[in-house]
């Protein structure tokens, strides 16, 4: 092998020589009717979210809990994974199977039977058996179209990952578990522990969604549609646009100069991710290799002055 092959090799990007797993997902071209409602429900997901975190009151006369609030979100979104990813790589991506549709449907009345019982649930104690009969059975339910949603935008390997989890409290006394053990719970309790729990369904990764989540993506989509995003980028390529992978460097000074104020990691990326990840990806990064870059700008940024991590 020639001294200029040998170089080429040494200098090629490792991960170009992986065989990974597509990195995109399939992903339905909705009809008018399922797009127009998906717009619709964006807006409804924003507006719910400002009415929460402003304490707005639009609803006269009523506060909605924060678990009633989360599941109103989800009642906007999870339906719509049934509608967008389809069921199985044969199935048809220029229509919707008639099955989605069902699906959209029982998950969406599901959801409803959820959020409208969550104060008499928590009025009769669900944690020591009190919840309602047809609660349960609607968990059930629940547990079975989650799982089925996760398959669906994760992969078989991230629901054979989480999915046996789930079960765990089942078994959770079981002798074998050894230092793993813990305290069991029958299928019932179990059902209303994943419907109601703070530490299931309901818990941080939809907490963190509905009130951090959800605010820095509508306010890194009006830095880019007022221009105010494009003023960091400009100075972030006029720095650095000029040297080789200038886009990644331009990624990783406009994080700094977010990062410095956010003082957030994930504020950071979902703020600046707007905008650099897409100029790093049309300048030929792999999306996988645009996002970590700039996930470890973001880190860093936040241990930068003024906030050093606090």
């Amino acid at each position: 092998m020639s001294k200029a092959n040998r170089s080429k090799n040494f200098f090629d990007d490792p991960h170009a020589l992986v065989s990974a797993e597509s990195e995109t997902f399939r992903v339905r071209s909705l009809p008018p009717i399922w797009r127009n409602s998906l717009i619709l429900t964006t807006a409804i997901t924003i507006f719910l979210c400002i009415n929460q975190q402003f304490v707005l009151r639009f609803f006269i006369d009523f506060t909605p809990l924060n678990t009633e609030y989360y599941y109103a979100l989800i009642l906007v979104l999870l339906p719509f994974v049934f509608i967008i990813f389809p069921g199985s790589p044969k199935a048809q991506i220029d229509c919707v199977d008639w099955y989605d549709v069902l699906l959209f449907f029982i998950s969406a009345a599901t959801i409803v039977v959820m959020m409208v019982n969550v104060r008499q649930s928590a009025s009769l104690g669900w944690e020591f058996g009190g919840a309602p009969e047809h609660l349960i059975w609607a968990g059930y339910l629940m547990w079975a179209i989650l799982l089925e949603g996760l398959r669906r935008t994760g992969g078989w390997g991230l629901l054979l990952s989480v999915g046996p989890f789930t079960f765990y409290p089942l078994f959770a006394e079981s002798n074998w578990l050894g230092p793993l053990k813990g305290a069991e719970s029958t299928l019932p309790l179990l059902s209303a522990y994943h419907s109601f729990s703070s530490e299931s369904l309901l818990g941080v990764p939809i907490q963190a969604f509905a009130e951090t989540v959800v605010g820095f993506l509508v306010f890194g989509t009006a830095l880019m549609l007022t221009g105010a995003g494009k003023f960091f980028i400009n100075i972030s390529f006029a720095l650095c646009g000029t040297f080789r992978g200038g886009a990644a460097k331009v990624g990783i000074f406009s994080s700094a100069l977010l990062g410095m104020m956010s003082g957030s990691i994930v504020s950071n990326v979902l703020t600046a991710g707007t905008m650099t990840i897409p100029v790093m990806k049309r300048t030929g990064f792999r999306p996988s290799y645009a996002g970590a870059i700039e996930a470890c700008a973001s880190t860093g940024a936040v241990l930068a002055p003024p906030v050093m991590g606090a």
